[in-house]
């Protein structure tokens, strides 16, 4: 099988993906101690963008609190653009925990809380961006290459209007329907639309519309189907070299995905064949197998230089059981002195946390 190379651009200029939707902070409760990271899964694209040379940017509105500066000041550090966060007062920036638990098989598997550990409460959820902040980045941004959303808006919509216009590749990945008519539309102008089979594959009629150019239904383990010229076919999952976390896998695809075939925008669309959209795919597939081996949804791109991925990807795609050298890996997690958020606001902890006995 062809070597995948994580291929980043050096000689020539960034191209742009510009994104609306779920930023978050993530707090990971990991097995050396809990850690914070940006999340959500636009906020986990643009990262991994920016990480592969993109300039991303994402639009997003957080709070003026401690979540909210912690987000936007590791924005900065991995090379996010970080212009058009709205650092909004009176609102809190959402928080996600992740926690480890095992499943009825006894493996390891991840899941995502909403409230508070120490006294229950909801922690801040999701708060779309305002239709005024989106006239604003439509007045001072400069033409995107790429469009991705993951929620809808009014401010996301005209976002991806405008987008389209300027012949940006439309990439929608809905987690949930929402609102029914905003749905729709969304549908209607993106090119691209990726859903898990988890959360929308109880929705046949979905694979049916005929407006998004590529269709993309993930199906965990199991790899995904893909609908281009109207057919479908299906790609396997690649065997994950050592098995940690498998969250933030979608959003690696959807990265690699963007990477590969958006520098060009929609334009591409007209010349890719049915070999280019699959080679696409199954690059985000495999970064996303690696990313298993690490805790929490960007593990991989912490331990891991560029030279240690293109490795860790070659290995991958070469054998039928991968194996490939962590040693040089650094495993270890930032220290976070950000702590839960609860909804009553946000409270400091010492930046190493002890780790948590489980039962």
């Amino acid at each position: 099988m062809t070597r995948i190379d994580l291929r980043i651009r050096k000689t020539r200029r960034s191209p742009l993906c510009l994104s609306a939707g779920f930023v978050a902070m993530d707090i990971v409760e990991a097995e050396a101690g809990e850690f914070a990271a940006p999340g959500g899964s636009c906020g986990n694209v643009m990262a991994l963008l920016a990480w592969m040379g993109w300039r991303a940017t994402p639009v997003a509105r957080l709070g003026e609190d401690a979540p909210g500066s912690f987000v936007r000041e590791e924005f900065d550090k991995i090379g996010v653009d970080t212009d058009y966060l709205n650092m909004a007062a009176g609102v809190k920036t959402p928080v996600v925990i992740q926690r480890f638990v095992e499943d009825a098989d006894g493996q390891r598997t991840h899941r995502f809380s909403l409230t508070c550990p120490e006294c229950g409460g909801w922690l801040p959820r999701y708060r779309p961006t305002t239709l005024t902040h989106a006239v604003d980045v439509i007045e001072t941004s400069p033409s995107p290459r790429v469009f991705y959303f993951d929620r809808v808006s009014p401010a996301a919509l005209k976002l991806a209007g405008w987008a389209q216009d300027e012949g940006a590749l439309i990439v929608y990945e809905p987690s949930s329907i929402g609102d029914e008519r905003q749905f729709q539309r969304a549908i209607a102008t993106c090119h691209v639309l990726k859903y898990s089979h988890d959360r929308l594959g109880h929705m046949p009629d979905l694979a049916k519309i005929s407006s998004p150019r590529i269709i993309i239904e993930t199906r965990g383990a199991e790899g995904l189907r893909v609908r281009w010229r109207s057919r479908w076919s299906q790609l396997p999952a690649f065997k994950a070299p050592r098995f940690v976390d498998a969250a933030g896998s979608g959003d690696w695809c959807s990265a690699g995905l963007i990477h590969m075939i958006g520098e060009d925008g929609a334009q591409a669309l007209d010349h890719l064949n049915k070999v280019q959209v699959d080679r696409a795919l199954r690059f985000g597939q495999a970064l996303a197998a690696v990313n298993c081996g690490f805790e929490g949804a960007r593990g991989a791109m912490i331990a891991l230089n560029h030279a240690q991925m293109n490795k860790a990807l070659g290995a991958l795609t070469v054998d039928k059981q991968p194996r490939w050298d962590i040693t040089n890996a650094d495993l270890s997690q930032p220290p976070s002195d950000t702590c839960h958020a609860c909804a009553e606001g946000s409270r400091s902890r010492p930046s190493k946390a002890k780790p948590k006995k489980r039962a």
